[in-house]
């Protein structure tokens, strides 16, 4: 299991260390204003990131949320096997939360604060 380290940028940027996910259901991302997971999917068929919504509201269960991922031969994707996905305290709580992968072949995570 990885917990990734919160990477935060200057305003005059910064290189980004991207890791290979430890598995498909054992890490955890931090979680904060302005903080997201920054993920790279370099193989070419899409894969799905899931995160996990433990709180309730009003006592009913809250769906996780699934992002698609594109892969890198996407056709008319602006996006080119990247992705971030925002993960805000206010939603996710403040304890680093799960993350899991549909695959782990060819994808890269970073978590990022963005300034």
């Amino acid at each position: 299991m990885t917990t990734y380290t919160n990477q935060g940028p200057s305003h005059a940027g910064a290189t980004i260390t991207m890791a290979a996910p430890s598995g498909t259901a054992s890490d955890s991302a931090p979680t904060g204003d302005h903080f997201g997971l920054l993920v790279n999917n370099a193989g070419s068929a899409a894969i799905s990131v899931v995160l996990p919504v433990s709180v309730t509201y009003d006592g009913l269960a809250v769906a996780s949320q699934v992002v698609s991922v594109p892969g890198t031969a996407a056709a008319g994707s602006a996006l080119g096997g990247w992705e971030i996905i925002p993960t805000p305290s206010a939603v996710y709580g403040i304890a680093p939360q799960p993350v899991q992968y549909s695959t782990v072949t060819s994808v890269t995570v970073a978590s990022v604060r963005i300034p």
